[in-house]
């Protein structure tokens, strides 16, 4: 089986970086390229020591990276700043971003959820939500591929077969779920401080 190349723009993030510990044990992926602005320069083990195993390539900044020979990349930026980091990656890549930028089609509502407007709403209006058990023939055309958050794809595994067979009524469903402050992603935020 020929490796597909990728890249990981935001390695340094929660989400990246453990993107970034599956992806180089999954034998059809060589990973070529690695970003993380703040730690350019550096090793990922040096940022990572449990993935010192791993033959990874060295953080660089976006603008640093070179496509040209790339597939794929994974976004694992935070929401707002990973729809203009991928509005200006070039048209040949298969993009799958893992924000909530362009999980939501309708500009005033991801407007309104995320407290400003979309900076690449042609790119919003042709994002396939990457629910594969569902949308797995959209995803395989699609080049922008917008990752499903924890909440949507447990409440949507579990509903969306239901709803499909007409066991249940959507439309009076409620879903009560918690969850831990690691979702909001790795930097400080005062109201995810305990102390």
């Amino acid at each position: 089986m020929a490796r597909i190349k990728i890249g990981v723009i935001g390695a340094w993030g929660y989400t990246g970086s453990d993107l970034v510990r599956l992806a180089a044990r999954h034998p059809g992926v060589e990973i070529a390229v690695l970003t993380a602005n703040s730690h350019a320069g550096k090793a990922m083990a040096e940022v990572f020591p449990h993935l010192s195993h791993l033959k990874l390539p060295t953080l660089i900044k976006n603008e640093e990276a070179d496509w040209s020979k790339i597939a794929a990349v994974f976004c694992g930026l935070p929401h707002a700043t990973s729809q203009a980091v991928i509005k200006e990656l070039p048209k040949h890549l298969k993009v799958i971003d893992m924000s909530a930028d362009f999980r939501l089609r309708d500009a005033a509502v991801y407007e309104k959820w995320y407290g400003g407007p979309h900076q690449a709403l042609d790119l919003q209006k042709d994002a396939v939500y990457g629910l594969t058990e569902h949308y797995r023939a959209d995803i395989k055309k699609a080049r922008l591929v917008a990752c499903p958050g924890c909440y949507p794809t447990a409440a949507l595994l579990m509903i969306l077969p239901l709803v499909k067979a007409g066991l249940i009524d959507a439309s009076d469903l409620i879903i009560d779920a918690k969850s831990g402050v690691s979702g909001a992603g790795r930097s400080l935020k005062q109201n995810v401080l305990f102390c």
